[in-house]
């Protein structure tokens, strides 16, 4: 519920948010699919965020 309410506040906020709720998982993630799945989940943010192409990065700075 927690979760739901972040994602919604975050949207209505208009930032760019995303929910993934994996069936038969609660706080803790016992099935080796989820496992799989979260790992995939954050190495897709990793790449999104930190290890973006030296071009977008070198537009960002001499922008500023």
């Amino acid at each position: 519920m927690q979760s739901e309410r972040m994602y919604a506040a975050l949207k209505g906020l208009g930032k760019e948010a995303r929910l993934v709720m994996l069936p038969y998982e609660a706080h803790g993630y016992r099935a080796r699919k989820s496992l799989l799945h979260v790992l995939w989940e954050q190495e897709q943010w990793l790449e999104k965020y930190l290890l973006r192409d030296e071009s977008s990065v070198e537009a960002v700075t001499s922008a500023e």
